[in-house]
C-alpha cells in the first residue's frame, strides 16, 4: 500500500520501563517463536478480492491480502476495511493447505481500517484452525513481534520487528480512503503489498495489533489498535451491528508540550477534569465537516478535556465515549481562546451517513455523499456523489473528477433517494439539468445537461443488505420512456426532385444574393460528439468531441477525422447550427485513411423545426458531378499551387487562411508493429504553412482558386494515440475521398469496394533501385514527369499470406506499374477501389515480371458486435489483429475485460482467441452465445433474492460455476484456465448492429 510521506511531531515513547522489562522476558523466551509460527499458520488466510464497481473511495479490481481466524466455531476472519472495501465485491479465502472457502462480507467500520468476514466452519475438511486471540492491552513500545501474512501474495511470509509509536496519528494515504480519530502504532518492518490484514503477535501468540499500511520511502509500517476491534467484535459474535457514533469531526493527538503551546495549564486542565498521568497529550479538533453536530458547537483547535465529565485524554476514551452516546446529546468540556467551556453535542449514527445504496444510471454511477469524500474535501455530508461515467451521461469535464449533485431540474438532491425521485417520471430521450459542484471548489456550481445514452448496460439499483453484507439488485424504471416517433415523417428521396431549399436559401436566392463558399462552409459544419458502449477494437471507454462536415444533407453523410471513431461502439450525437442535437451512427471507417463517415436520419431535423424554426445546413460538392466542376479525376492541387483553407472549430468559428502547398510527403503508418490499434496503410499526404495557426483537433477543406474543393484538412494521430492531441495536421486529396462518398450514396449495407494487395510497402531512392535491377529506362521515364519522384516502392511485410500455388508478391519486390499506369505514389498501391484483379509489373531478383494478382476485399471491418461474459469482451478480430497473429484458430478475439471480474481474476492476459469454453469448441460468436445460454441457471437470481431477504449464507459456497477456457495468444501458444462466473455482478450479454450504415446498436441480454 502507498501512501505519502507524513511529517509529525516527534514524540516520546511511553512507559519505557516497562519496555525494557517486557522486551527482556521476551529475549529469554525467543526460542518459542517457531513453535508460535507453526501454530498460526493454520489461522492465517489468504484473501482473494474482486471489487466489481467504483464506490466511495474504491475502485473495481482484483488483489490479494490478508486475514487471520478470530473464532473458528462461527468462522470469523478479521482483516482491513480496506480489504474488504464499502462496494460491491466477492471474496475467497485460501488456507495453508490451499482449502478454498467463500468469504461473507459481514461487517466493515465506517471509519476505521478493520471488517470482519465469515466462513461456513462446515467447508472445511480434516482441520479446525484455532483462533487467535485479540489483545490491545499488550501492545507497549519496544514488543517484539512477527508480522505473519501473505506478502507479494506470498503465503506465510513473517516479519519480525519492534513497536515503536503507540499514540501516532492516523497515516494519510493517497487513494482515497484514510482512516481518523485513532492512534495508530508505528514499526519498521520490510512488509509490502498483500500484508494487509496481517496479525502483530507477541510471543504468546496473541494478535495486539493489525497491519494496515507503509510508506513506499521507507521501511516503516503502520499498525491500527485493536480496542474498537475488540468492541466491534463483541457484537459480531452476537450477529449484531456495533453502534458507532460521530460527531462529524475529526481529531488529531497532541503531546502536552503541544498543548501548553495552545496555552493550555496542566494543572488548570486536570482541575477542569482532564487527566495528564498515564497519558501522553490531549485530543484536539483538526477539522470540522459543515452542516454536522459539530458544526457552529465546537471549532478547530479547541482541545477537549472530557466529555460527560469523564476525562477524554487518548481516542480509546473519546470512542467509547461517543458509540455509547449514539442519538443522544454529550456535554463536551473543551478549551480554546485561553478559557474552558462546555458545549452540548448531539452523537450522530454512523450508519446513516455511510452510503449503502448505488444507482447504475446510463453508465454512470452515483451514491450518497460518504464521511470519507466529506473529510476528503472539508464538505459537507449532502448530494449525491459521481463515483464514475464510462457512456457520456454527463458531460467529459464533469465526469470522474469528484463532482457532486446537487440539484436535478432544479430540485435538491440532498440524497441518492430524492434524486432517484426526481428522474423517476423522466424519459431517457429529455435532457436533465444537474447542478453540480467539484470538491476542489466548492464555492462554484456548474449548470450541465445530461443526457441518457442511447444504449447502455440496464439502469440498476444496488443496496448493501446490512445483515448479509452483499449487494442486492433490482432494475431501476426512472429514465426508462422513450418518445415515439411520428411513423409518417421519412427521408427525403433524392431521385427525380429539385433539392428543397432551406428556409435561408430561400431568402438568399429572392434577394438575388449568393452566398460565398465561406458561408456555405459555415452552414456544413457541425459539432459531433462521441462515447463508447464498452471496450472493442482495442479501444476503451473513450469520449470525445470534433467537427464533422454535411456531405449529403438529403441522405444525412457526414465526414470527421478517425479521431472520433476509435471505438466501433461509439454513439454519436450530432449539433446542428448549436441548436438541434440528433443521434448518428457510423457508417464507414475508412481502413486506410484516418476519416470516418456518420450517417444521421434528415427527418429528425424537420421535426425540430416548429421548436426552434429550420435550421440551415448546406453540403459540400466533393464529387464534382455538376457542370461546372472540373473532371472527376483531374488534380485540383498541385505542388506550389495556392490554395485557400477552410476549418471548422468547436466554437463555431471558421479560420480561413492562404497557404502554399509546399511539397507532397509520403506518411508512414499511423501505428507501429507492437500497436494493435487500426494501422493505416501509407498513403500520400501534402503539407501547408497556413498563415494562421489551425486546431489540431481542426477538420476542414482545401480549395484552389476556383473555389472547388480539392483536398481535406485533417488530423492524423502518431502511433498509439488515437484518440488524443497527439498527431499532425495533413493534407488528403479529395480523389481518395470521392468513391467512398459513392457507394454511401447508393448503397444500404456497409461499404464493401475497398480492396488492397495486403502488403505493406517501403521506398527506395531511385540509386538503391538501379542496384535492386530497375531499368535505366524506367529510372529515366520517372524523373520525366511533371511532378517526379525519387523514389521506388518496395515489399516490405507479407499482411496476408496465400497459397504457395498462387502468383503472389514477396518481400523485396519493387512494384513499376498497376494495370498499365505507372506507380507514382503510394496511392496507387494503398487502395485498389473495386478491383477484384490487379495487374502488376514488378522488378523480383533483378528480372522485370508481370503478374495479375487477386486483390482482397475489406468488407466487415466495421465491428458488429460484441459479446461480453464473465466481465471478457469478445469480437472478431479487427485487421490489425488478423496482421499480427501467427495463426487464426477461431473468429473470437478477446482483448480486455471489466477490472474486478472473473476473467481479470482467474486470467493473467486476456489478449487471445478463444477456442473452447466448458470444454466446448468456439469457432464464432454465435458459438460463445449458445454456451454462455446452456451455462445459466438460477444462481444469480437466486443469490440476489437472498440477499435481498437476508438469507444468503446458508451455505460458504460462491455462487456461480467453475469454467475451463482455452484460447490461442497472437504469438501462437495456447493457453488454459478456469474461471469461476460471477453473474450476480457480471451477466452476460452482447450488442450487435444490423448490417445497415443506419442501424443502431442494441443490447440485449444472454
Amino acid at each position: 500500500m502507498a501512501i505519502d510521506n507524513i511529517v509529525v511531531p516527534d514524540q516520546s515513547d511511553q512507559n519505557p520501563g516497562k519496555a525494557s522489562e517486557s522486551a527482556s522476558e521476551q529475549q529469554q523466551s525467543s526460542f518459542s517463536w517457531n513453535t508460535i509460527q507453526d501454530r498460526l499458520r493454520e489461522s492465517i488466510i489468504s484473501i482473494r478480492c474482486q471489487s466489481a464497481m467504483f464506490f466511495d473511495t474504491e475502485s473495481p479490481g482484483c488483489g490479494h491480502a490478508t486475514g487471520f481466524v478470530v473464532d473458528a466455531e462461527q468462522g470469523i476472519v478479521l482483516s482491513n476495511r480496506h480489504v474488504m472495501g464499502p462496494g460491491p465485491s466477492f471474496h475467497k479465502g485460501v488456507f495453508f493447505n490451499n482449502t478454498e472457502v467463500f468469504l461473507q462480507p459481514c461487517y466493515y467500520d465506517p471509519i476505521h481500517d478493520f471488517s470482519f468476514y465469515r466462513y461456513d466452519p462446515e467447508e472445511l475438511q480434516g482441520f479446525t484452525p484455532k483462533a487467535i486471540e485479540l489483545c490491545p492491552e499488550k501492545a507497549q513500545s519496544g514488543l517484539e513481534f512477527r508480522l505473519v501474512g501473505n506478502d507479494s501474495n506470498e503465503k506465510m511470509s513473517v516479519h519480525s520487528g519492534e513497536l515503536s509509536q503507540m499514540d501516532r496519528n492516523a497515516p494519510i494515504y493517497d487513494y482515497g480512503y484514510s482512516d481518523c480519530n485513532t492512534f495508530y502504532i508505528q514499526a519498521s518492518t520490510t512488509s509490502k503489498g498483500g500484508s494487509s490484514g496481517s496479525p502483530v503477535v507477541n510471543i504468546e501468540g496473541q494478535a495486539v495489533a493489525l497491519n494496515a499500511g507503509g510508506k513506499n520511502q521507507s521501511l516503516s509500517c503502520f499498525l491500527l489498535p485493536l480496542h474498537r476491534v475488540v468492541y466491534a467484535f463483541e457484537y459480531i459474535k452476537r450477529r449484531e451491528i456495533p453502534p458507532r457514533g460521530t460527531l462529524q469531526a475529526v481529531f488529531k493527538h497532541i503531546t502536552h508540550v503541544q498543548a501548553e503551546r495552545f496555552g493550555l495549564d496542566l494543572v488548570a486542565a486536570v482541575q477542569e477534569g482532564g487527566r495528564t498521568e498515564n497519558a501522553t497529550g490531549f485530543l484536539i479538533v483538526d477539522k470540522i465537516l459543515p452542516d454536522g453536530p459539530a458544526s457552529g458547537k465546537l471549532q478547530v483547535g479547541d482541545i477537549v478535556i472530557s466529555i460527560n465529565d469523564t476525562s477524554i485524554a487518548e481516542f480509546p476514551d473519546m470512542s467509547a465515549a461517543v458509540d455509547a452516546a449514539v442519538g443522544q446529546s454529550v456535554e463536551l468540556k473543551v478549551f480554546s481562546g485561553g478559557t474552558f467551556r462546555a458545549e452540548q453535542v448531539m452523537v450522530q449514527d454512523m450508519y446513516n451517513i455511510t452510503p449503502s445504496k448505488l444507482l447504475r444510471l446510463g453508465g454512470a454511477t452515483l451514491h450518497d455523499m460518504s464521511f470519507q469524500k466529506a473529510v476528503w474535501a472539508s464538505a459537507p455530508i449532502y448530494g449525491v456523489f459521481i463515483a464514475m461515467d464510462t457512456n457520456g451521461f454527463i458531460p467529459e469535464r464533469f465526469r470522474n473528477s469528484q463532482h457532486v449533485i446537487y440539484a436535478v431540474n432544479n430540485q435538491p438532491t440532498p440524497n441518492l433517494d430524492a434524486l432517484l425521485d426526481i428522474v423517476a417520471d423522466v424519459r431517457r430521450d429529455e435532457p436533465i439539468v444537474l447542478t453540480i459542484k467539484n470538491m476542489h471548489d466548492l464555492r462554484n456550481e456548474s449548470v450541465v445537461i445530461a443526457r441518457h445514452p442511447q444504449i447502455t448496460l440496464p439502469n440498476m439499483v444496488f443496496t448493501r443488505s446490512a445483515v448479509t453484507g452483499f449487494w442486492s439488485s433490482q432494475p431501476y424504471m426512472g429514465m426508462s420512456k422513450v418518445a415515439a416517433r411520428a411513423d409518417s415523417i421519412s427521408t427525403p428521396s433524392v431521385s427525380g426532385s429539385e433539392e428543397p431549399m432551406t428556409a435561408v436559401e430561400s431568402i438568399v436566392k429572392e434577394t438575388g444574393k449568393m452566398r460565398s463558399f465561406a458561408d456555405a462552409f459555415a452552414q456544413s459544419t457541425v459539432v459531433i460528439e462521441a462515447s463508447s458502449i464498452c471496450p472493442a477494437d482495442n479501444g476503451g471507454y473513450e469520449s470525445d468531441s470534433g467537427i464533422g462536415l454535411v456531405l449529403d444533407k438529403q441522405l444525412g453523410i457526414l465526414l470527421c477525422c478517425a479521431d472520433l471513431a476509435t471505438n466501433p461502439t461509439h454513439m454519436y450525437t450530432v449539433t446542428f447550427g448549436g441548436l438541434v442535437r440528433v443521434p448518428a451512427t457510423l457508417a464507414y471507417m475508412h481502413p486506410l485513411y484516418p476519416i470516418c463517415f456518420l450517417k444521421y436520419d434528415p427527418a429528425l431535423l424537420a421535426e425540430e423545426e416548429e421548436v426552434v424554426g429550420s435550421v440551415a445546413v448546406s453540403d459540400l460538392d466533393i464529387i464534382g458531378n455538376d457542370k461546372s466542376s472540373l473532371e472527376e479525376e483531374e488534380v485540383l492541387l498541385d505542388v506550389g499551387a495556392q490554395v485557400t483553407v477552410y476549418v471548422g472549430s468547436l466554437s463555431k468559428g471558421i479560420a480561413q487562411t492562404s497557404a502554399t502547398v509546399l511539397s507532397r510527403s509520403r506518411a508512414g503508418s499511423t501505428t507501429c508493429n507492437w500497436c494493435m490499434d487500426h494501422g493505416y496503410f501509407r498513403a500520400e499526404v501534402f503539407g501547408l504553412v497556413p498563415s494562421v495557426a489551425l486546431g489540431q483537433t481542426s477538420i476542414g477543406v482545401v480549395c484552389n482558386g476556383n473555389q472547388r474543393i480539392g483536398g481535406l484538412w485533417l488530423h492524423q494521430p502518431t502511433c498509439c494515440h488515437r484518440g488524443s492531441s497527439g498527431g499532425t495536421m495533413v493534407g488528403l486529396d479529395i480523389s481518395l475521398v470521392r468513391p467512398v462518398l459513392k457507394s454511401l450514396k447508393t448503397a444500404e449495407d456497409e461499404v464493401d469496394i475497398v480492396r488492397v494487395l495486403d502488403v505493406e510497402f517501403d521506398t527506395r531512392s531511385l540509386a538503391t533501385a538501379r542496384i535492386l535491377g530497375v531499368s535505366d529506362q524506367h529510372i529515366r521515364q520517372m524523373i520525366q514527369e511533371p511532378n517526379p519522384q525519387s523514389s521506388v516502392f518496395m515489399v516490405s511485410r507479407i499482411l496476408n499470406k496465400r497459397n504457395s500455388d498462387e502468383p503472389s508478391l514477396e518481400v523485396g519486390d519493387i512494384v513499376l506499374s498497376v494495370d498499365g499506369r505507372p506507380v507514382q505514389h503510394i496511392n496507387d498501391l494503398a487502395c485498389l477501389y473495386s478491383r477484384d484483379l490487379a495487374k502488376l509489373k514488378i522488378v523480383r531478383n533483378r528480372i522485370e515480371q508481370t503478374l495479375v494478382l487477386p486483390t482482397t476485399g475489406l468488407s466487415g471491418i466495421n465491428t458488429r458486435q460484441v459479446v461480453c461474459w464473465a466481465g471478457a469482451f469478445m469480437q472478431k478480430p479487427w485487421k490489425r489483429v488478423l496482421e499480427r497473429a501467427n495463426r487464426i484458430p477461431s473468429d473470437v478475439y478477446t482483448f480486455s475485460s471489466f477490472s474486478g471480474s472473473p476473467v481479470s481474476a482467474e486470467l493473467s492476459d486476456a489478449s487471445a482467441f478463444v477456442t473452447a469454453i466448458d470444454e466446448q469448441p468456439v469457432k464464432t460468436l454465435e458459438d460463445v452465445v449458445r454456451i454462455v445460454e446452456a451455462l445459466n441457471n438460477e444462481t444469480a437470481s437466486g443469490f440476489n433474492a437472498r440477499v435481498a431477504s437476508g438469507k444468503v449464507f446458508s451455505s460458504g459456497k460462491m455462487p456461480g460455476r467453475d469454467v475451463i477456457v482455452r484460447g490461442v495468444t497472437l504469438a501462437g501458444q495456447e493457453l488454459v484456465g478456469t474461471i469461476r462466473t460471477n453473474d450476480h455482478y457480471f451477466p452476460a450479454w452482447q450488442i450487435q448492429r444490423g448490417p445497415k450504415a443506419s442501424d443502431f446498436w442494441t443490447w440485449s441480454a444472454i
